[in-house]
């Protein structure tokens, strides 16, 4: 990595403690122990106990991935952050919410499954490192991230009444974020309500201001939960409105999404040796979306609004059986998700597009796990079998004059010509090992084939637009009705130590995928010549082409002294097209943060610096522009004056770096300092406050 003439001063800085949210609470249980992370605040150790992200002053929870060794997320907006891991992201990468998945209500992921589990409201977030087992997500090929609301503890007593009343301040933007939490709960029974609000106006970069944006949402959830010696369960009902929330590297910006959500969980024990697990969840999203509200409108004619839904159920069923010295595990799963999306201008009555109409896309697999834990060895072997099937029905367009409009049509008519109803069966399988050197060390190896089918815009986006699921690369796309599903074959080695008072935890990691699904330039000459009118570019078609994605990832610790000690992440990641000479798109470069953190009996101090190398690894399919590496330094400060109230304060890029995050988009709104098409800025300097009342 290439450091700029501040690496002097920044290792300078990295002495000066500052403050870690939450790791008075941490167990030292060592990573060697679990196959997945537990993420706090803005460092990962190499302790594998359960610690909370609601100590994280942030309002997008998914920033906090950029804590774990080998993930990050592609921002398109202020909290339209989507996963990335280990090169892969967007539908790739499985994201559950309270152990299932939402249906997305926008096509271009503007309400992505981890902006409904704000750090404030946040119990915990949990990626599995390396291969996710097969028993997690249907179509988890590219990982796993589970993530869930606190809503509370059940009395170890009679009835008792607790809760959180809370409240953060970030002066760039004027960010305020508040929530409340109240449980009634005796041993057996558990109610509670949570709430949030976030606002904010546009944030501020060195470069200058990124409009739009500013945010609003509010967060609801009531849920009813019991535990007893044979059986527990949850049931949740919640709300969340997103209302004007801009999205500046996406061709519109959000005016509301308004989704309803429901679920149920239990778990029963049969005898001693068997147990049956269930879940459900149901949502329903409501998606407005424009060009002209919240930033420089483009003339009249040019005006587009979206009116989108995603709806959908998810569920699982599993029983567990006990067996000697390892566990056997067996259920069905499946996600059953409708789709549609409808484009107008207010100003022309007569213009309609029927983008997505009545989408359907189903999956229903059975899956098989069996796991075994020995004193030197451990086991896992799973294997899932499933069928994708996926639907649309005939679209149409109105409206649009001349060549663009009988052009268009010939598409819609090719479309709805075609055979819509798609369907794909597939097998994984998984093999993981396990070998433990002693109490401290332990080798893993794994070995996995999984696949994804396509999704419902890579099958269906028959005009050629930029409704990819957050892409974000500024091209038009059409879809492809005989796309094959992806397939990755996937190796993982892995070691997690402690030698005295120093822990790490390296894994290497090699994919290869075949089958993967990459925009390509068109041969459909009706498409390229709209594509050119609209934007200026021809078309990108959905393709099967053949890829690899390789790298390794570090997390590891260092004691210092009992209160004193130093952790930092590393990750390295590159990926390439193997049949012609390209880089894959927004792959995040080489990166790396090292903390240095001093907990007390009251207070706690952290200071953080997080460098990224340049990347010029760029995907020359779509001109993806390479970027500058760049250090940040990070300071904070936690204090609990008593066991009820805790104090934060927090500096974001202290010394004011000018810097653009490789995996941010490139700005498409009008009327901003940043120039449309230039890669958005990271935010200047950010001072942060907030106070935490549990009571």
């Amino acid at each position: 990595m290439n450091f700029s003439g501040r690496a002097a001063t920044l290792a300078a800085l990295v002495s000066l403690p500052c403050a870690a949210m939450g790791q008075q609470d941490v167990d030292d249980k060592k990573l060697a122990d679990a196959d997945e992370i537990v993420v706090v605040g803005r460092s990962v150790s190499t302790s594998a106990a359960q610690v909370e992200v609601d100590r994280e002053i942030l309002v997008d929870t998914a920033t906090v991935l950029k804590d774990i060794p080998g993930a990050n997320v592609n921002s398109n907006g202020p909290i339209t952050g989507i996963a990335q891991y280990r090169g892969m992201f967007g539908d790739r990468v499985a994201v559950d919410v309270d152990g299932l998945g939402l249906v997305a209500g926008c096509p271009n992921g503007m309400g992505t499954p981890l902006s409904y589990v704000s750090p404030m409201i946040t119990q915990e977030l949990i990626v599995d490192r390396g291969i996710a087992r097969v028993s997690s997500a249907p179509e988890a090929i590219g990982g796993h991230i589970d993530a869930s609301i606190a809503r509370g503890e059940f009395s170890s007593g009679g009835l008792r009444l607790s809760g959180l009343l809370g409240s953060r301040f970030s002066d760039n933007g004027n960010v305020n974020t508040s929530a409340a939490r109240l449980t009634f709960a005796n041993r057996s029974h558990r109610v509670s309500v949570v709430a949030e609000i976030d606002s904010g106006d546009n944030v501020n970069t060195p470069a200058g201001e990124m409009r739009p944006t500013q945010l609003d949402r509010n967060r609801y959830d009531v849920s009813y939960a019991f535990d007893s010696d044979i059986a527990s369960g949850l049931v949740f009902v919640g709300n969340q409105d997103t209302n004007d929330t801009g999205t500046p590297a996406l061709p519109m910006d959000i005016r509301y999404i308004e989704t309803d959500l429901y679920g149920v969980q239990f778990k029963t024990n049969i005898d001693d040796l068997v147990s049956v697990e269930g879940k459900a969840a149901y949502n329903d999203a409501r998606h407005l979306m424009d060009n002209f509200a919240l930033r420089q409108a483009p003339d009249m004619m040019r005006y587009r609004q979206n009116l989108t839904n995603g709806k959908g159920l998810q569920f699982s069923l599993a029983g567990v059986f006990a067996l000697e010295q390892s566990d056997f595990r067996i259920g069905v799963d499946g996600i059953d998700a409708e789709h549609d999306s409808t484009i107008t201008n207010p100003n022309a009555a007569m213009f309609r597009i029927d983008n997505f109409v009545d989408i359907e896309r189903d999956v229903l697999s059975g899956f098989a796990e069996w796991t075994r834990n020995g004193e030197a060895h451990d086991w896992e072997l799973g294997f899932r079998h499933k069928r994708v099937s996926a639907h649309s029905g005939p679209v149409g367009v109105t409206g649009l004059m001349g060549d663009m409009g009988s052009n268009a049509r010939i598409l819609a008519d090719s479309f709805n010509s075609a055979n819509r109803d798609l369907s794909w069966s597939s097998a994984d399988v998984l093999l993981k090992y396990g070998y433990r050197m002693g109490s401290d060390t332990e080798w893993l190896f794994e070995l996995g084939s999984k696949t994804r089918a396509p999704s419902y815009q890579e099958l269906f986006l028959w005009l050629p637009l930029e409704a990819t699921g957050g892409l974000a690369d500024g091209r038009t796309y059409i879809g492809n009705l005989g796309l094959k599903e992806e397939r990755s074959n996937e190796v993982v080695v892995g070691l997690s130590t402690t030698t005295g008072r120093v822990s790490f935890a390296p894994q290497v990691f090699f994919k290869r995928i075949d089958d993967y699904i990459q925009g390509t330039p068109s041969s459909n000459t009706t498409a390229n010549m709209v594509a050119t009118m609209m934007s200026g570019n021809p078309a990108l078609e959905w393709n099967n082409v053949d890829a690899e994605i390789w790298g390794a990832d570090l997390a590891w610790k260092v004691d210092l002294t009992d209160k004193l000690f130093l952790d930092g992440i590393a990750t390295a990641v590159r990926g390439r097209r193997t049949d012609i000479a390209d880089n894959l798109y927004r792959l995040a470069p080489f990166n790396g943060s090292v903390g240095l953190t001093w907990v007390a009996n009251s207070w706690s101090l952290k200071s953080e610096v997080v460098a990224y190398a340049k990347q010029d690894k760029v995907s020359s399919y779509n001109a993806e522009q390479s970027t500058a590496a760049y250090q940040l330094v990070n300071l904070a400060f936690a204090w609990s004056p008593t066991a009820s109230l805790r104090v934060e304060a927090r500096v974001d890029n202290l010394l004011d770096e000018t810097y653009q995050d490789h995996v941010t988009g490139r700005n498409r709104a009008a009327g901003s300092d940043i120039p449309i098409g230039d890669r958005l800025y990271g935010a200047e300097r950010t001072l942060s406050a907030g106070l935490i009342y549990t009571f």
